[in-house]
């Protein structure tokens, strides 16, 4: 290792980067990217909370100095009490300053109620979030405003006995983990008996203040309102073991057990804690979130969206995130069972839904069961294969109509007392997802015009880009338009289930398999939070994952495709991709494109009128087709950008970062060289693919013309924009296959 790397790698470095950061007013993403969530220093936490909860503003405008410290609230005797107490758990030796901080409390707490027409009760949290906050000697009109920032943006409304942030919280222990949730129902532990001053103190009342001010600066650097969740399932499912062995235990004495489950906490076991978080709510489905956000944390709609989630079996899936869920394929994979009758299922309904007739359940018991274990072999089989159709995650379709849906009900709960992890319920039914499907050719049945040789040139904008080439736009065209054919008929196959040899059979051919890019487990977790046992005990969290044989080869793509993403050490001087054509555009229009995935504010590396080398600010964009760069035109008074990048997916050979800043990034186009003389290997496998002499390793990586190579610095989520370039082009990679095959 080189001087330059040690003293890269020196672990006080990144702690200077921070502090010069702030120096300069950096942003929230500046920070992330700097701390990478690791326990911030004590000297400058509360900066980084200041940037983090967004308090600069009011810290200015000090609102606390100007209420004239009239204490004669009804509850003030109760605030004066804990704020003592508060006291003299942080000075416990110093009476003078417990004078103070009694004081400083007493005004905050007052001043809180009276601003914001609050009532200060027992057990409502906010002395636990205050015990925190004023551990960092700030002074009165900054701790006010944190803690101000702290209740409004992460507490939930309703945080009451019964209230409803617990009745969701139920819902996706409920989709995780249906056996521990039933096991703590009959016990008739309800989730607000543990986990309300959770909720109420961010975990504050239950840990001790050093590991409680890690896990404050992890949480504020995420700024996931909903991580409270995920944290507390965590915390419940590493008890798994012990709640359901507890079969003697009193109700209060378990209750007691999960409640202080979070002093077991260290601060080294914080960024463990916190990766198991992410992986939970990455196989969670995420329209919960778009409901609830507004209703649970600005109190909108409130009683309405409360009432629904009273009512919810399991947990909903809009239709939105269903249909978009598998058209990506990545993310949350969804199995869709339409439950409505075979009448109206054979009339119309969604081509990726198999069908699970609800009436069957009362009428012929026998042949229900048979069914349900049909589907559940051909949901194996489908995830086996790599099937678009394929998911872990089941969710259930009814008509949309509640006095229709009362059967629909019934299976959902039957396949939750059979313990399946992953079980949903479409929000509005086939009424809604019907509306919500753009495609044409994916609603099918009698009802439907099956002329699907006339693809709308519609649609097939929406799938490709409007800059495609006419070869692409062939291509994609002619996936889109014969898929649903082939797939209509497999589905047919598959549900005739004759013997599991067919089955095989024809789940391997329902759609061409395609890589996966599965989440690693975790497996290095310290053994004093011991969370090896959340891996275990389901069958749905065992690996899926399919190694790839020679016979596995299906297309030309998928062969010598190499390592997408690598590092790379090279001066941004050394390439800068030239493109004369000048495109003026108006950046609104752009970010509200359909195709748009993602965006990303950039600087873009490129050569000045005076052929100096310079970075100017602009927008990264990636549609389901292309790389787009933007930058900001001169003297612009409309917000006009320059096209200053424009290249299709598969014209990217290599995305590359620099180690000593990762946020440039790299991107190099370019082709394979014609085609010289193709190995022995190649020639029995029908591929024209070039192979070097020189470089004749395993991977048979092919040789490639360089076309050019932009550089990019991305300040915020530069890893996250260069995973979406690399998860859309193996998509694409996906799709051209599918067509290769099809053609074939």
């Amino acid at each position: 290792m080189s001087e330059s790397d040690e003293e890269f790698n020196d672990e006080s470095l990144w702690e200077t980067e921070l502090e010069i950061a702030l120096l300069s007013n950096c942003d929230y993403g500046t920070i992330r990217n700097i701390s990478k969530l690791r326990p911030l220093p004590d000297n400058l936490r509360n900066k980084v909370w200041k940037v983090c909860l967004n308090v600069e503003k009011d810290i200015e405008t000090n609102q606390i100095s100007k209420w004239k410290e009239i204490y004669d609230l009804p509850q003030q005797d109760k605030i004066r009490e804990d704020c003592l107490k508060l006291a003299q758990k942080l000075y416990a030796d110093d009476e003078e300053k417990q004078l103070i901080a009694t004081s400083t409390a007493e005004a905050i707490l007052t001043f809180f109620c009276i601003s914001n027409d609050e009532f200060y009760e027992k057990d409502n949290g906010w002395i636990e979030i205050l015990y925190p906050i004023m551990s960092l000697n700030l002074n009165k009109n900054e701790a006010f405003n944190f803690f101000t920032a702290i209740i409004r943006r992460y507490i939930p409304k309703d945080c009451v006995q019964n209230g409803s942030p617990y009745h969701l919280f139920r819902l996706l222990m409920l989709y995780h983990d249906p056996e521990l949730c039933a096991f703590l129902d009959t016990k008739k532990i309800s989730p607000d008996s543990y986990a309300h001053i959770w909720f109420r103190s961010l975990f504050a009342a239950n840990s001790n203040l050093k590991v409680i001010l890690n896990l404050w600066d992890m949480y504020f650097q995420l700024g996931d309102q909903f991580l409270i969740f995920f944290m507390s399932l965590i915390l419940v499912f590493n008890l798994r073991e012990e709640i359901l062995n507890s079969t003697e235990l009193e109700k209060t004495e378990l209750a007691k057990m999960i409640l202080n489950s979070p002093l077991s906490l260290n601060v080294d076991d914080l960024m463990d804690f916190n990766t198991l978080c992410q992986h939970f709510a990455a196989k969670t489905p995420q329209s919960f979130r778009k409901e609830y956000k507004r209703p649970l944390f600005e109190g909108i709609a409130l009683e309405k969206k409360a009432s629904k989630i009273y009512q919810a079996l399991c947990l909903p899936v809009s239709a939105d995130e269903l249909i978009q869920a598998n058209q990506l394929g990545s993310g949350v994979r969804y199995f869709l069972i339409d439950c409505r009758s075979a009448e109206k299922y054979n009339a119309s309904h969604y081509a990726a839904a198999f069908h699970l007739d609800a009436n069957l359940m009362l009428d012929n018991p026998n042949e229900f069961n048979q069914s349900v274990e049909g589907l559940l072999a051909a949901q194996k089989q489908a995830i086996d294969a790599g099937s678009l159709a394929g998911g872990q995650h089941l969710c259930f379709i009814g008509s949309g109509n509640d006095d229709e849906d009362r059967y629909v009900n019934m299976i959902v709960s039957n396949f939750l007392q059979r313990k399946i992890n992953y079980v949903s319920l479409a929000l509005g039914g086939y009424k809604e997802l019907k509306n919500v499907v753009e495609d044409p050719e994916m609603i099918v049945g009698t009802e439907v015009n099956n002329n699907r040789q006339k693809f709308t040139e519609e649609w097939v904008k929406k799938i490709n880009s409007a800059q495609a080439s006419n070869s692409m736009f062939n291509k994609f065209s002619n996936v889109f338009k014969y898929k649903s054919f082939d797939f209509k008929d497999k589905i047919k196959d598959y549900m005739s289930l004759p013997k599991a040899s067919s089955i095989q059979e024809n789940s391997s051919n329902l759609v061409n398999s395609s890589k996966k890019l599965s989440m690693n487990l975790i497996s290095n977790i310290s053994n004093k939070l011991d969370y090896s046992n959340l891996f275990s005990y389901t069958n749905q969290n065992k690996s899926l994952e399919k190694h790839v044989s020679a016979s596995d080869r299906i297309g030309k793509l998928y062969r010598n495709q190499g390592n997408l993403f690598a590092l790379d050490d090279s001066n941004p001087d050394d390439s800068v991709a030239k493109n004369s054509d000048i495109e003026i555009v108006n950046l609104k229009e752009w970010l509200e494109k359909p195709d748009l995935l993602q965006k990303f504010k950039c600087f873009y590396r490129h050569r000045n009128k005076n052929e100096q080398l310079e970075w100017t600010p602009g927008y990264l964009l990636l549609t389901k087709t292309h790389l787009y760069g933007l930058t900001e035109f001169p003297n612009s008074k409309n917000k006009e950008y320059k096209v200053a990048v424009r290249h299709h997916l598969k014209s990217i050979i290599k995305i590359a970062t620099k180690t000593q800043c990762p946020e440039i990034l790299a991107f190099t186009y370019g082709e394979k060289k014609p085609l010289t003389k193709p190995s022995q290997e190649d020639a029995s496998l029908g591929t024209s693919d070039t192979v070097s002499t020189a470089d004749s390793k395993q991977d048979d990586t092919p040789e490639f013309d360089i076309k050019g190579k932009d550089w990019f610095y991305v300040p915020e989520y530069a890893g996250e924009a260069a995973s979406a370039v690399k998860l859309q082009i193996l998509a694409i990679v996906e799709i051209i296959s599918h067509s290769s095959n099809l053609d074939n």
